[in-house]
């Protein structure tokens, strides 16, 4: 099969699991609702206070986006599973790769949905400089991606198991160290004046953690999606 065709398989996979998250809006706004009444509450706690510490914010806005990765990507594999179309997806003429990828496709495109809006409602309540936002958005995009990746096989692996939301924040932790770490501190040092420059390690780090992930999640998924 060529990249072709292959890349045509995952996007269609992304826009059908897409398409079917805005019909059942409810879902996502819900997600939604979580990641800005948290920002809502921070600014609340700290009473509206103008200098706040950047690692504070920055370690809040990760705890934001890691409980809304978790939202979102527990019903990743487990609607199909509920909705009986998860041997529709194995009968599919394509790589199993394609499927986790366009998983991880609709996983990091809601994510990101999340992400721009509690970002943005964190320039008006956390008050961030809005000239830092470029410079945030895209160390947080690496790890969204880097999130999206890691939560759609954790979903995969807990599937069939009766309480898969609880079994998959167990899960879903000790794998996303290495993600929240490097990324506070990147996020921490954004929101501090420094540019991207200055956070080149952490997104090395970031990055390098991707193609780790990328590598042994399309050699093992085949394995766990067809047994």
């Amino acid at each position: 099969m060529s990249k072709g065709a292959t890349l045509r398989q995952v996007l269609m996979l992304a826009k059908k699991d897409i398409t079917v998250e805005l019909r059942r809006a409810h879902e996502f706004m819900s997600i939604l609702a979580f990641a800005v009444t948290s920002i809502l509450v921070s600014s609340f706690a700290w009473q509206g206070a103008f200098s706040l510490s950047p690692v504070v914010i920055s370690a809040t806005l990760w705890i934001v986006v890691y409980f809304s990765s978790i939202l979102a990507l527990t019903t990743s594999f487990a609607r199909e599973v509920d909705r009986g179309t998860i041997d529709g997806l194995r009968s599919l003429p394509c790589p199993a790769y394609s499927i986790l990828l366009g998983k991880v496709l609709y996983g990091g495109a809601i994510l990101l949905m999340v992400l721009i809006s509690t970002v943005l409602t964190s320039v008006v309540f956390l008050n961030i400089d809005a000239s830092v936002l470029p410079a945030l958005l895209i160390v947080f995009a690496v790890g969204v991606v880097d999130l999206a990746m890691i939560g759609s096989v954790v979903s995969a692996l807990v599937m069939y198991s009766e309480g898969k939301t609880l079994l998959l924040s167990f899960l879903f932790f000790p794998v996303s160290v290495p993600i929240l770490i490097p990324g506070t501190q990147a996020a921490g040092k954004v929101l501090s004046g420094v540019g991207l420059i200055g956070v080149v390690p952490e997104l090395r780090l970031l990055l390098a953690f991707l193609l780790a992930i990328v590598a042994v999640s399309i050699l093992l998924f085949r394995h766990v999606f067809l047994e």
